[in-house]
């Protein structure tokens, strides 16, 4: 009796799960669910002012970042710079900086002469 009750139980739950997932393509399909509620979240808006943590204010580098390039000290430093979302990288003259994004902080990896932490004092 408990093995036909647990075949009982598989076999309805197989059947629910396969009607449950054909519903769900058909609803895709159709247009009624957003396929883009499975896509990963859009990148995270890191324009503004980036000023480095954790040294003195007056030696703090800092760098604003805009649609337009990457500015220091109000000057246009670049017109070009990579975002992935996780990696930030722009070239000054022969160097090249990159930072990678953690906990809303970019970490400065190049040029190694220290790792160095940003925070956004300013929003663009």
């Amino acid at each position: 009796m408990k093995s036909t009750n647990l075949k009982r139980f598989q076999s309805t739950f197989l059947v629910s799960i396969i009607v449950i997932t054909l519903i769900s393509a058909i609803m895709m399909a159709t247009g009624m669910v957003k396929v883009d509620w499975f896509a990963p979240k859009p990148l995270a808006n890191i324009y503004g002012t980036w000023t480095e943590q954790e040294v003195a204010h007056y030696a703090a580098d800092s760098f604003e970042l805009r649609a337009s390039g990457v500015f220091v000290n109000g000057r246009q430093i670049s017109t070009h710079y990579q975002w992935d979302g996780n990696t930030l990288s722009y070239r000054l003259g022969d160097d090249v900086y990159l930072y990678n994004y953690l906990s809303n902080r970019l970490v400065r990896q190049q040029p190694a002469h220290y790792i160095s932490t940003f925070a956004r004092t300013r929003k663009g």
